[in-house]
Parts: structure tokens; sequence; C-alpha cells
């Protein structure tokens, strides 16, 4: 069903306050953002932002999930190809360094968000949206390992969810905390990983 003329304006307005929003937090930082700021770059009245969002928090999560929106939309794309599943997880780790890694401002969002994110318990459409990207990427990565050992490229005694959560967790996974590690270490990290397990 399509959209009505109203929600697709009032999406179209909450769309031009998440744009303000990621300009000011990039160039501010979260912490020293306002939602005054976000207000005047945005055009609109301090009131009009909380029309849309009950906080700056709720703001900064809408930017968050988009982030991770990429990376289900990569991670799918990814997964669908007509490769080995060793070859995907080859592919994510490039893809991630190329357009995750070099992205300075949303690495500085999503670590204000892993900061932040305990402080924003009242947020709770935005914390399930960021669930179930989460739940999705996990997913993704599961079944990429499986395919591997289907296909004969990952050896068979790999467990494809306890492997699938050590690549991807919030606090501990190899690809949300690679934009910490120097390309070179990272690439070496994953090489030490892929020998482990290919067959």
């Amino acid at each position: 069903m399509d959209k009505t003329r109203k929600q697709q304006e009032f999406d179209f307005k909450k769309n031009l306050i998440i744009s303000a929003a990621k300009k000011i937090f990039f160039d501010k930082g979260f912490e020293n953002a306002t939602i005054e700021d976000i207000a005047r770059e945005a055009d609109y009245s301090k009131g009009s932002i909380y029309s849309y969002f009950k906080s700056k928090n709720e703001i900064c999560f809408s930017i968050v999930n988009s982030y991770f929106l990429k990376i289900v939309e990569l991670l799918k794309k990814i997964s669908e190809k007509k490769t080995t599943g060793l070859d995907k997880l080859i592919d994510i780790k490039n893809s991630f360094i190329r357009n995750f890694s070099q992205n300075a401002d949303y690495c500085k969002i999503f670590d204000s968000f892993k900061y932040h994110r305990k402080q924003c318990a009242e947020v709770v459409s935005e914390i399930n949206i960021n669930k179930k990207y989460n739940e999705e990427i996990h997913q993704i990565l599961v079944n990429i390992v499986i395919d591997g050992i289907t296909d004969n490229s990952i050896k068979a005694n790999i467990d494809a969810q306890k492997f699938a959560n050590s690549l991807w967790n919030i606090e501990t996974g190899i690809i949300s905390g690679f934009r910490y590690i120097e390309n070179n270490s990272y690439d070496y990290l994953f090489e030490l990983i892929i020998e482990s397990i290919k067959k």
C-alpha cells in the first residue's frame, strides 16, 4: 500500500532533520551538539524538531540505524553472489574496508552510539529497529558460513552461529571493531581467520 501524502510529507521532513543532525553531529560531535543547533541547520524551530524526535539520542539512533541498514544491504548483496561462502567472507572484509573504515564520520557516530546507547532506553522504536538489523546481519553471516560448509570452501566443524557472532557483535565483533585497527593489521588478522576456517 502506498504511503499517504501526509506520511510522505512527515518522512520528508524527518529526513531533512536527520540530514541536518548528521552535519551537526559530524562537525561538532554528538556531545557538543544541541537540538537548537540541529533546528537552526534544518531551518526549523526547536519545537518542530520535537514533533519528529523525542530527544537528541533518538536522532542519533536514527542515523546509526541508517548506517546499519547500509550494512544489511551490503551483506545481502554479497550473500546473493554466485561465489563460495569463503569468497563471500573475503568480499565482506574488502567491502567493509572500502565502504566503512574510511568513512570517519560514520565511525564517529557509531562510536557515539556504542557509548550512549545504554542511556537511550526510552528510544524504543529505534532500539527495536536496531535489534532487527543486528539479527539480520548475524543471520546473513550464519547463512554465508553454512553456504561455505555446503560448497566445501569452509571446514565442516565450524560452528556457524558462534563464528558469525565473533564476526559481528556490537561490543567485540571483528567487523564492528575493525575501524580501530590499521588496515594492514586488519588484513593480517582476517587472513589468519580465513586460513583457520578454509577447507
